[in-house]
């Protein structure tokens, strides 16, 4: 296994700067600021995972993203479907016996959908009734950590993948569990964009060419980040992107198979990506850490794609790390059959793992947590 390992990870680092060893490099993180972001499907998770984690995931940045637990959840007046080996949604809290529900009915019946409702999960999940200051461990976080978080949600207007309401009812589900939702709650529902994450050179709905302008990493950070001191202007790396390149490293992520065997089979890939710039390296600056829940580029060879690499200009302007465990590994078909998320790369946002694929025991969730524990030796 270590020599098959290192054949891996060198082969996986010749796509970018190196090896890096989490935990062993001294970062020094101000724990305060870490947040998580995702668009889409990695937008439902990065959502789910702050709700979860909300004692260590102080913010989150949505782009298009489902209530929490919203997927597997049935609300009055909306169709159920019967239950096959083949449905998305394998379980269902609420279904009559044999029935389940359509994929998606949150992101396309958002109608249906009762944001009153919303909050009891994270509240009572874990056997509180009434609800109880001391929630069971590694189930849910209290939804009091949530109350001074920092949220931003961006929904295109042109978005035909959530539909109008979808990405509402999760800005109205952070609205009811924070303190001051006028102060710290950003939603943008008016860019004419298609379903996606816009960077500065992305064209607007109906224009194949244009470049629109519109930086929705940058947007996102400055909610986030820049609330009390504005964040450093982006330099210019259009012109030296060898710079950014060279601050990005795969780690090793067999060791979390290794340590926790029942990942096994759910997808885990074999190495993540780190993107750490270059005051940070040195450990002198109290860096923050974004965690960014986006695909990596297929297991073989986990990278920066896309919209990652604006994130990673701002976090070099500003001194910001970049986190991103991966998926995209090998799945038991066996012990998940209903898995065809996982099978594509993706996170669990509909209980493909099971019906408590939302709280902190879930595979996905302690996973990306225990990767996040490595870079923060002060969180357990």
């Amino acid at each position: 296994m270590a020599g098959f390992r290192l054949v891996l990870l060198a082969t996986l680092a010749s796509h970018v700067a190196g090896e890096y060893e989490l935990g062993v490099a001294k970062l020094n993180i101000d724990e305060a600021s870490v947040s998580v972001a995702g668009c889409s499907h990695a937008g439902d998770f990065a959502h789910q995972f702050h709700v979860a984690f909300s004692k260590t995931v102080k913010n989150a940045c949505v782009f298009s993203g489902q209530p929490y637990h919203c997927a597997v959840q049935a609300f009055q007046g909306e169709d159920q479907v019967v239950a096959t080996p083949e449905s998305s949604v394998p379980y269902c809290e609420g279904c009559a016996a044999g029935m389940t529900l359509a994929y998606d009915h949150c992101k396309n019946h958002p109608q249906h959908v009762d944001v009153g409702r919303l909050p009891d999960y994270p509240k009572r999940a874990c056997g509180q009734n009434p609800i109880s200051p001391h929630p069971p461990p590694g189930c849910i976080d209290l939804t009091g950590n949530l109350s001074e978080s920092r949220v931003f949600l961006f929904h295109p207007s042109m978005d035909q993948c959530y539909l109008d309401g979808a990405v509402a009812n999760t800005a109205a589900l952070y609205s009811i569990l924070v303190a001051e939702p006028q102060r710290t709650v950003k939603f943008v529902d008016v860019q004419p964009f298609p379903h996606c994450l816009p960077q500065n050179s992305t064209p607007y709905w109906g224009n194949s060419s244009e470049p629109s302008g519109y930086d929705g990493p940058g947007e996102c950070l400055k909610h986030i980040y820049g609330h009390e001191t504005p964040l450093a202007p982006v330099k210019n790396w259009t012109t030296a992107p060898g710079a950014l390149q060279n601050n990005t490293y795969v780690f090793d992520q067999l060791e979390f198979i290794e340590r926790d065997p029942d990942l096994n089979g759910t997808g885990v890939g074999p190495a993540g990506a780190i993107y750490i710039p270059t005051a940070c390296q040195a450990g002198a600056a109290a860096c923050k850490l974004l965690l960014l829940t986006n695909g990596c580029g297929g297991s073989a060879a986990p990278n920066l794609s896309g919209s990652d690499w604006d994130f990673a200009r701002w976090g070099e302007s500003n001194d910001i790390i970049l986190l991103k465990a991966c998926v995209g590994g090998h799945v038991d078909v066996d012990r998940f059959p209903n898995s065809y998320e996982l099978q594509r790369g993706l996170l669990d946002v509909y209980g493909q793992t099971g019906l408590d694929y939302s709280k902190q025991f879930a595979p996905h969730m302690r996973f990306v947590y225990a990767v996040l524990q490595r870079v923060l030796p002060g969180v357990k």
